[in-house]
């Protein structure tokens, strides 16, 4: 017996059911991209918080062992201009002993020896949020000649793509209006104002400076090594150490690019604001267009993390007060801190 075929085989898809499906599909990935970029976003900022939860591990180990904080940077009165900073010496506590024990700290960030030393590019120094966070410094200045009597030749050299990049930044606070800075309620919305890095240092000859800036009240600076028994407002009522955008400008001489290794020019803005941080504008003042900043401020939506003296980590809102976010900087303004 034969069979017959069925009359009931189902009809192929028409123009208006792929539209349809399509249509669907649209709505769908409308609804799910910005789920799967704030669910990656989040992982983002999850490990940058963590970069400095183990940073505050690291900075207390280090007090544990020296009994004070490290400094900014270093800087001999004489001999080869060192300038060696935080991040160089809380390796050994980041399990990057082998990147310390490279380098000649006696030579200095210019010594020959040290540039195979100074390419490391570790990843808990950098934001993973900040797209712009480059491996290496595009360019920065560093000063070649020795120190005399305290007396620095500013940087003639450009090391290009020498230097490990950072996003963090130990805060050194602000000049205050009694050094010739600013004034603590001050509004911050000036990226040039006189409260900032590398606004003072008294000149020596049109061609020598002193790298002799006054104390911005913080924790770190210049050959600072600050115990905590002198942080008189409490080690949760201070920060340590904020993060910073990478600014668009990569022009040798820009403001705010940074390296964990140290300060490769103390009498530049440009230079210091390589290995610190200060208060003197508002947090995320100029990320919009990425500004030139030697502020803090960074890619995540509404604020900027900070470790905190005590080693938790706090995300600072770019509307906090700015005289609360100034009290924060200082290690003995005798101020209480409020809510932030």
């Amino acid at each position: 017996m034969k069979l017959s075929r069925s009359h009931n085989l189902r009809a192929g898809l028409t123009l208006t059911d792929v539209v349809i499906v399509i249509a669907i599909l649209a709505v769908l990935a409308a609804f799910l991209l910005p789920n799967l970029r704030n669910t990656r976003e989040a992982a983002r900022r999850t490990q940058c918080k963590n970069n400095l939860k183990q940073f505050g591990l690291a900075y207390h180990n280090y007090h544990d062992t020296f009994s004070v904080l490290p400094a900014g940077y270093y800087l001999s009165v004489d001999g080869a201009y060192t300038g060696w900073g935080w991040g160089i010496h809380i390796a050994p506590y980041l399990d990057a002993s082998n990147y310390y024990n490279g380098v000649n700290q006696y030579g200095g960030l210019q010594h020959e020896y040290n540039k195979p030393h100074m390419n490391p590019a570790l990843s808990a120094y950098r934001c993973p949020s900040d797209e712009l966070a480059s491996r290496h410094v595009p360019h920065l200045a560093v000063v070649t000649s020795d120190v005399k009597d305290g007396v620095v030749i500013p940087a003639t050299q450009d090391a290009a793509n020498v230097f490990s990049r950072s996003n963090y930044f130990p805060v050194v606070g602000y000049l205050p209006m009694e050094l010739g800075g600013i004034d603590r309620t001050d509004p911050g919305e000036s990226q040039t104002n006189p409260g900032r890095l590398g606004n003072v240092g008294s000149l020596y000859s049109q061609t020598g400076r002193y790298c002799d800036q006054p104390n911005f009240g913080g924790a770190f600076g210049q050959n600072s090594g600050i115990p905590f028994e002198e942080i008189k407002d409490g080690l949760s009522n201070l920060f340590l150490l904020g993060e910073r955008y990478v600014p668009t400008n990569v022009e040798l001489g820009s403001v705010g690019h940074g390296t964990w290794l140290g300060v490769p020019d103390c009498t530049t803005p440009a230079g210091l604001a390589a290995a610190l941080g200060d208060t003197s504008v508002k947090v995320n003042l100029g990320f919009k267009t990425r500004a030139e900043t030697t502020g803090f401020g960074s890619s995540h939506t509404g604020g900027a993390h900070f470790l905190m003296g005590d080693g938790a980590v706090r995300f600072v809102s770019d509307n906090i007060s700015i005289t609360t976010y100034r009290d924060l900087s200082t290690i003995d303004d005798g101020r209480e801190v409020g809510d932030f």
